[in-house]
């Protein structure tokens, strides 16, 4: 035997062949180029799987080693892909490539190392200690997986679930699933392959094709915040509306009356975690300058209030259902996306007969009311696109965006809407997305109003929104206006509107006067109901 093969005797037939040397590669990554940094540890991950020579320990060892080194990375391009993540516009889809490459790379390099450990007869001592760390990270790997694509609104395919029902009940028959371990270097939390499962399975349940990719994201995070208060049981229980069969694996379902259940199902809820959700919802809705720290800094108080009241509606026993019936049509509708655009397109009051508005006031009111819509979108103040709708409901349109619009769409993005045949915009929001197997992005919009009412609200300038500087104003003053949507109730009433307006301007209790010609009242607003990408939803009481 020559001297080179004896040097190489029991190595793998790898350019990693060892952890060092893995390392003294990983080393010549970019540093500076998150998405082509990624790229390359991709194709290191896949290389390793499918690679032979490994023995199991040193091949967990090697994966594990890129998945810590594609770890900051993948932080980094999640963020950009939070900040841009439209499903139609070339850098999102980009960004999500790179993403999700990786994640599937990673999990099925798990997966192949998972299937390795459990023809060890006699692990080492040490491989048992890393034993836990590893299904928290295979369970993990698959999960993130799963929110990647549900950011997509695409299908969770089966292979998937089972997996992650595969991984766990590798932990499961080698009592570590209740384990505690942090799953990374330098993290803080404590998380069990239980936990892990537990997370993937919670987010699934929380209808995320309702919500934002980063609603998703911020989902995800209370989930794993939340996870040692949520049940996981062998027999159904009242706290316990889902379960799912291990040995079936599939997407969690409700558990109903005639359920037959079997050895291998397990139940599962959050009904635990109500009351610590409710209590973070009344604590910052009460303080909405003090920040719930937990989930994050780059989300805002209300993003976060919006999540937790969303939580707190799915992760209950009674989850809310469908109640409208959907008929199918065939239709199509104009649509035009931003608060400024809609507030310019539906119904306005006539300001001309505006009570105590001054001649240049007047003047300049309807100058800013102007909109210039053209299909020339650099020449047009906002360009109109139109979709086909399917379905329709009392409250709701379902559809298809055509590939060559909607480069805008998110959830929660606010919309006008003009039916054919129609001279009157409707105002509605974005509310469930879904991509299918060709591609094609279905959407669900709520419809807000039929009939909204664009007006002004016109207050006394910085500093005098409360209620003793109006009692106490007279004379001549400078005004400051800002347009608004009213959103009649139900029975197209008024009285117990709701208010749009652009994001930044809601004041708890301020007082504003409505400009509705000689008829203007005060209000009173009294509630921040949702926060969207340029607007907020707002309650409010007549003064008047």
């Amino acid at each position: 035997m020559s001297f080179v093969s004896k040097l190489f005797e029991g190595k793998p037939d790898h350019p990693m062949f060892d952890v060092a040397e893995a390392k003294m590669l990983l080393a010549k990554l970019p540093n500076n180029d998150a998405l082509k940094a990624l790229g390359e540890i991709t194709a290191w991950l896949v290389s390793v799987r499918d690679a032979s020579g490994f023995k199991p320990e040193l091949h967990a060892e090697i994966i594990m080693l890129l998945d810590e080194t594609g770890q900051p990375h993948i932080s980094e391009l999640l963020k950009l892909y939070l900040g841009e993540p439209h499903l139609q516009d070339f850098e999102g889809l980009h960004l999500w490539h790179g993403l999700h490459d990786f994640i599937k790379s990673l999990s099925d390099a798990y997966n192949v190392c998972l299937q390795e450990l459990r023809q060890v007869e006699k692990p080492s001592a040490a491989l048992e200690e890393r034993l836990p760390i590893i299904c928290v990270r295979a369970i993990r790997a698959v999960a993130d997986q799963m929110k990647i694509e549900l950011m997509h609104y695409v299908d969770i395919e089966q292979v998937s679930w089972k997996r992650l029902f595969d991984s766990y009940k590798f932990a499961a028959q080698n009592q570590i699933d209740e384990q505690l371990v942090f799953a990374y270097p330098r993290q803080s939390l404590h998380i069990s392959p239980l936990r892990e499962l537990l997370r993937a399975l919670m987010l699934h349940v929380s209808s995320p094709s309702t919500l934002s990719q980063d609603q998703i994201e911020l989902c995800s995070r209370i989930s794993t915040r939340m996870a040692n208060s949520f049940d996981f049981k062998d027999g159904s229980d009242p706290d316990c509306p889902y379960y799912i069969d291990l040995d079936k694996p599939c997407a969690p379902e409700h558990v109903l009356p005639n359920l037959q259940r079997t050895a291998s199902m397990r139940f599962f809820g959050a009904t635990q975690s109500i009351p610590k959700i409710s209590a973070i919802i009344s604590q910052h809705t009460h303080d909405m300058i003090q920040q719930e720290q937990r989930f994050g800094n780059e989300f805002s108080p209300t993003g976060k209030l919006t999540v937790l009241r969303h939580l707190l509606l799915y992760w209950s026993k009674d989850t809310p259902h469908r109640h409208q019936e959907r008929r199918a049509i065939n239709t199509t509708i104009e649509v035009v996306h931003s608060f400024s655009a809609i507030s310019k397109l539906v119904t306005r009051v006539d300001i001309d007969n505006a009570k105590n508005l001054s001649e240049d006031d007047a003047a300049e009111l309807k100058e800013r009311s102007a909109i210039n819509l053209t299909a020339v979108v650099d020449d047009a103040d906002y360009a109109t696109e139109k979709w086909p709708i399917t379905d329709i409901s009392l409250a709701g349109l379902g559809g298809v965006i055509p590939k060559s619009a909607g480069l805008w769409v998110k959830i929660g993005d606010l919309c006008g809407l003009k039916p054919e045949n129609s001279p009157h915009w409707w105002v509605g929001t974005i509310r469930r997305l879904h991509t299918d197997s060709t591609g094609i992005v279905h959407f669900g919009i709520e419809i807000l109003a039929k009939k909204p009412l664009s007006v002004w609200l016109r207050t006394l300038g910085k500093g005098t929104e409360n209620i003793s500087a109006w009692e106490s104003s007279s004379g001549s003053f400078d005004y400051d206006y800002l347009t608004v949507i009213l959103l009649p109730d139900l029975n197209n009433s008024y009285a117990n509107a709701m208010i749009l307006m652009e994001s930044g301007g809601y004041i708890p209790e301020a007082i504003y006067e409505v400009m509705l010609g000689e008829q203007s009242r005060n209000i009173k607003l009294t509630g921040l109901l949702e926060e969207g990408e340029d607007f907020e939803q707002i309650s409010f009481t007549w003064m008047n």
